[in-house]
């Protein structure tokens, strides 16, 4: 006898249907109308399902020599990133082996990624690495699907989050620049040509044509981006003749840096538990007690391989942390890769060549973990624990920037939710001990 089965087009019910067992001899099948009826009823079937669809169904992809345990890791956080940009993840792949330069993928595990992506009717899949335009092309023939990369799905992210006028012209820079190497004959009609009766030559064509106004539009838009630099170096200058400490808040994405910022200023600046909830930077005035002032920014976060395009458009913004006379290092204490999250953040500001100013690490969301993390934080990164949704948790971490900032001692009766004053940690303390904890806040 012999098995047959093959894969069911509706997956509303069961993903497979096997055919009864059969005598070989007594086997009455037609393989040719069988494949026919079952290709047309996957075309019809898929169609129904995706039309209306509001959000798009990914499988998420990752590969690299990198250990098990790390290839998961990226998964993960490419799922969070999925959901900002309202993508329903259904299924994941990983693949420990050196990037396929045709493929990026091996031919076995890509025949895996098309079945469920048939079962599960798939819209698109993401890679979580940089792909070439042959790779695209290639696994676009192949699954007959959409195919992005790390860096696309994050400047659709930004493009969704951009408000402000500069954000969104530093996101078209961005996409532009991305775009740019990418045209190719294979994609533009490159039969079509331009010039026309008068004209010397037989034209540009299609593809010369989209080359060149991309790179008229960067070019406009470096200049605009350029005039709203030195409006904000203005800005700068007129708040460094005014006094004001600068402080800024940095750290990985969705570290909960603008809910810091709004509870220390009573702010209702845009907070959303998923990454790159804050784009545009944003800067209130905190008044400490005894009048003391300082200008503190929320500023855009961070994340692991950020694309190279979105750092250079996003440089001027950054460049303004220079200016800084403190950096609040947020870290967001639950979540379970938060050491790696710490050395990527670290990386960038010495990228950034921002590691020589001095920096506190605020060791967020403590009230989502053990006793035994916050101390593990606070033992090696000297971490200052709080909740940026518990104002009682704050005073530590104000009273480490007055001293950082060589402010006066507090009042006696500080309260952050009253605007009262209450002894500091350090209050009846001699200077000599006082000194020794101020030599305690040092750069990374």
């Amino acid at each position: 006898t012999i098995a047959i089965g093959h894969l069911q087009p509706d997956t509303g019910a069961s993903s497979h249907i096997a055919l009864p067992l059969t005598a070989i001899e007594n086997i009455d099948l037609n393989c040719l109308e069988l494949f026919h009826s079952l290709e047309s009823s996957a075309v019809t079937e898929f169609a129904h399902k995706t039309t209306g669809r509001e959000n798009q169904r990914a499988i998420i992809i990752s590969v690299g020599p990198n250990a098990a345990r790390t290839l998961d890791q990226s998964v993960t956080e490419m799922t969070e990133l999925a959901e900002a940009a309202k993508i329903t993840v259904v299924d994941s792949f990983t693949q420990q082996r050196k990037l396929n330069p045709h493929m990026a993928i091996g031919s076995g595990k890509l025949k895996e990624i098309i079945i469920s992506s048939m079962e599960q009717d798939v819209d698109l899949l993401i890679f979580d690495h940089d792909l070439s335009p042959t790779q695209v092309n290639n696994l676009s023939r192949q699954t007959d699907l959409k195919v992005i990369d790390r860096t696309l799905l994050i400047l659709d992210i930004f493009a969704r989050r951009a408000l402000s006028r500069e954000g969104k012209l530093k996101v078209e820079l961005a996409q532009l620049k991305y775009r740019l190497p990418r045209i190719s004959d294979k994609t533009t009609a490159l039969s079509r040509l331009t010039g026309g009766i008068g004209s010397r030559g037989p034209g540009e064509t299609t593809l010369e044509i989209d080359r060149r106004r991309i790179r008229e539009r960067i070019s406009k838009l470096e200049k605009k981006l350029q005039k709203m630099a030195r409006s904000r170096t203005n800005a700068r200058k007129k708040r460094k003749r005014n006094q004001l400490p600068l402080v800024s808040i940095v750290g990985y994405t969705n570290a909960g840096k603008s809910t810091l910022l709004n509870i220390m200023t009573r702010s209702k600046v845009f907070t959303e538990n998923l990454p790159f909830a804050t784009l545009d930077p944003t800067s209130r005035r905190l008044r400490l007690p005894q009048e003391q002032e300082i200008i503190i920014t929320d500023t855009v976060g961070f994340i692991k391989k950020l694309p190279k395009d979105l750092l250079d458009a996003f440089r001027t913004t950054l460049e303004e942390l220079r200016e800084a006379d403190l950096l609040l290092h947020v870290v967001d204490s639950s979540n379970s890769e938060v050491k790696e999250q710490i050395e990527t953040v670290e990386e960038i500001l010495r990228e950034l060549d921002l590691d020589h100013i001095p920096i506190l690490t605020v060791a967020n969301k403590i009230d989502l973990v053990s006793p035994e993390i916050v101390r593990w934080l606070t033992k090696h990164y000297r971490a200052i624990p709080i909740s940026a949704r518990r104002a009682e948790t704050l005073p530590p971490l104000l009273e480490s920037i007055r001293k950082t900032l060589r402010f006066k001692p507090l009042s006696q009766n500080f309260s952050h939710s009253q605007g009262h004053s209450h002894p500091g940690p350090d209050q009846d303390k001699p200077e000599s001990q006082k000194a020794d904890q101020q030599k305690s806040v040092s750069p990374i």
